[in-house]
């Protein structure tokens, strides 16, 4: 009788471990249960960002945020203008390495002269020609705050002419020289891709 109490006590003791054992969930971390994955509200603008620097272009993507949709809108494309002078000063400063590494080094003081004038000189007529390309609207259900995103770009042709006009007019032999390098003809090639994009984009939305 006792053995048979024994064997009944040990069957039970190992059905209630299976049990638990078999009702455990694994433990969820703190960082799973505070954060999770939102999707990019301004995803598409970023995209259209991209395309236009890879185009030649400059662009950037500004975030504002206000309980009036207009001053979210400004305060957006403030946002984005402030981005929009670092890519142009970085697609300067591009350019200038190009040229140098094709004319040698012999005038790298003359040309890093030249092209900081130009940045300086520059950078705000540049902004001034810079127009929202699109942009994108959403508002908080619970505040009703809007957070606007917009892209605020620059044309290849604005970006490279406004460069060309203000070497040739600041370092005009300089300038002669740039027109032979191949720094310049990547400039040209650039505003020519652009209109040819700009014409067949107008021909398929006639």
């Amino acid at each position: 009788m006792k053995r048979n109490l024994l064997t009944l006590f040990a069957m039970l003791l190992a059905f209630a471990i299976m049990s638990a054992c078999g009702s455990s969930k694994p433990a969820v971390s703190q960082e799973d249960s505070d954060f999770v994955e939102v999707a990019d509200p301004f995803e598409e603008l970023n995209v259209l960002s991209n395309q236009i620097i890879e185009g030649g272009g400059v662009a950037a993507v500004g975030e504002g945020t206000s309980a009036r949709r207009d001053v979210a809108k400004e305060k957006a494309t403030a946002n984005a203008q402030g981005k929009l002078a670092e890519i142009f000063d970085l697609k300067v400063q591009k350019m200038k390495k190009s040229f140098i590494e094709e004319i040698g080094s012999a005038t790298e003081s003359e040309v890093n002269e030249a092209f900081t004038s130009v940045t300086k000189t520059l950078t705000s007529k540049v902004l001034k020609g810079a127009t929202v390309h699109k942009s994108k609207i959403t508002q908080n259900k619970k505040t009703n705050q809007y957070m606007v995103g917009v892209v605020v770009a620059i044309t290849p042709k604005t970006v490279n002419m406004s460069i060309m006009d203000e070497l040739e007019g600041s370092k005009p032999q300089l300038y002669q020289r740039f027109r032979a390098s191949q720094a310049y003809e990547e400039l040209k090639n650039e505003m020519d891709a652009y209109e040819e994009q700009q014409k067949e984009e107008i021909g398929r939305a006639s």
